[in-house]
């Protein structure tokens, strides 16, 4: 006889939804663990308790997975934006470059 589906609600009792929360986590990282072993991934998981613990895994160094995150997604928000914000983003750039110009110009004098 199998287990039947978890309703996917909040567990209002306290204690069961703590023990729950130690199982899962602990299957989280065993499965985050398992994913980078058997595939050569790059994993990072972080986890924070109800109580704001910090359970953590890392396959490599956490703040080079987390620096490669933040690099990867600011070039996908960029591929996203419209034609007219990415024309915006290199007017603001070209203006703060003419002032850097006209700064070094005057140093130089």
């Amino acid at each position: 006889m199998g287990r039947g589906k978890t309703e996917m609600r909040r567990i209002e009792n306290a204690t069961s939804r703590q023990v729950t929360f130690s199982k899962r986590r602990n299957g989280l990282l065993k499965k985050a663990f398992e994913l980078s072993v058997l595939c050569d991934a790059e994993v990072a998981l972080i986890v924070f308790s109800p109580r704001g613990k910090l359970y953590e895994f890392a396959s490599s160094s956490m703040q080079g997975t987390i620096n490669r995150y933040m690099t990867h997604s600011k070039n996908i928000n960029i591929e996203k934006r419209m034609p007219d914000q990415n024309a915006q983003q290199w007017m603001l750039e070209v203006a703060a470059m003419a002032q850097k110009v006209e700064l070094l110009e005057g140093y130089k004098r």
